[in-house]
């Protein structure tokens, strides 16, 4: 994986919280924002939130990026997975530092909020590589709770630039992260690396009303026909 001598600043923009989103590390959860992986506890909501088999759905099909969204922006700004009824704006995530209870001093992705968050050091789509996205699972707008649900030949469609990308399914698997074993957290961080070819890759919690796992979904840019103008 890519890896960076610094911690960039992490933009205060709405839809952003710099809640545990791992950075690949090798003894680290690979998303670590999903709750601590020393015990398989679920994420805890926040007080005024409903239990997680109440979370709140992702937006509907169809349904439009908030006000003021950038779609001139370069990284993606929209995402569909049309067979869940999911249709969600991007926002941009950085990374910042945190510290283990050992004392070891690592880097940590935010996690985006009622939106999917593209990790600002993976590909653009278009441009070759890996394009990375992470969204909540059962907490601020669940939007990837029904990663489950995806099959293969499934579509994923991303907004870049004024264009659409769309991806095809070929793979959706589930990894063990609570009480994985150092091999298996390289291995899961792996995913989020980057690749030669073109794809995209999302990642969340799993099952829907614990942490214990990882879901993640791989697709592969879909045909010549690589681009459209938006309409």
């Amino acid at each position: 994986m890519r890896q960076s001598s610094s911690v960039s600043p992490v933009s205060s923009a709405r839809g952003l919280s710099r809640r545990r989103f791992l950075w690949g590390l090798a003894a680290i959860p690979l998303l670590a924002g999903c709750g601590s992986s020393a015990s398989p506890t679920p994420t805890p909501l926040p007080a005024a939130s409903s239990p997680t088999d109440h979370a709140e759905p992702a937006p509907p099909i169809g349904a439009r990026a908030p006000g003021g969204l950038d779609q001139a922006a370069s990284h993606p700004y929209r995402l569909e997975l049309p067979s869940i009824e999911v249709d969600i704006p991007v926002v941009e995530l950085g990374w910042n530092t945190a510290t283990s209870q050992e004392g070891q001093i690592f880097s940590e992705w935010d996690v985006a909020e009622y939106a999917a968050g593209w990790h600002k050091n993976s590909a653009l789509p278009g441009a070759g590589g890996n394009v990375v996205m992470s969204g909540h699972n059962n907490i601020l707008g669940a939007v990837f709770r029904e990663l489950d649900q995806l099959k293969q030949d499934d579509e994923a469609v991303v907004w870049s630039g004024g264009k659409r990308y769309t991806y095809v399914i070929d793979r959706v698997m589930v990894v063990p992260e609570a009480h994985a074993k150092p091999e298996q957290r390289i291995a899961n961080a792996q995913w989020i690396g980057p690749y030669a070819d073109e794809r995209l890759t999302l990642v969340s919690c799993w099952p829907r009303n614990d942490n214990t796992h990882r879901i993640i979904v791989v697709a592969h840019l879909a045909g010549e026909a690589q681009a459209q103008a938006e309409s």
